[in-house]
């Protein structure tokens, strides 16, 4: 059964080493970028009793860069392997979150906005999107 999602909702990702990943979902993008969407990692924690109370993403570290966001499929939100356990709605901050840049252009979620000269590129978070592997590393990152 294909599951819906949007922007705000949160939703918990199982750990490999047995720990659970309380998430927002910050872009749910649906256009030309639809086979990937952004979140923020709330909270690693070791059960699922989880408040729905809003909170700060936690960072991790990629290469040299630090981020709070990562983009990857949908794949496991829309086959419930994800599974989502309510929405709040996204903060003022959390929603400049959406604008990211993708090869040279900028975008606020789905909306294109300019293209950018390359010194602009790293004032803006970058659509990288990390697969399955990759996010549980990221997950370990963040205590």
């Amino acid at each position: 059964m294909r599951k819906s999602y949007s922007e705000g909702d949160i939703f918990l990702i199982p750990m490999h080493d047995g720990r659970v990943a309380v998430c927002q979902i910050v872009c749910a993008l649906k256009g030309r970028f639809k086979k990937t969407f952004s979140f923020g990692v709330m909270s690693v924690q070791h059960d699922e009793t989880v408040s729905l109370k809003d909170g700060e993403f936690l960072a991790y570290s990629f290469g040299e860069r630090k981020s709070i966001v990562i983009f990857t499929s949908p794949a496991h939100l829309k086959d419930g392997t994800w599974r989502i356990i309510g929405n709040i709605p996204l903060t003022s901050a959390k929603k400049e979150l959406q604008i990211f840049q993708c090869a040279g252009h900028l975008y606020n979620g789905d909306e294109y906005i300019r293209n950018l000269s390359p010194a602009e590129y790293s004032q803006y978070i970058t659509l990288g999107v990390a697969g399955f592997e990759l996010v549980q590393n990221h997950l370990l990152e963040m205590e």
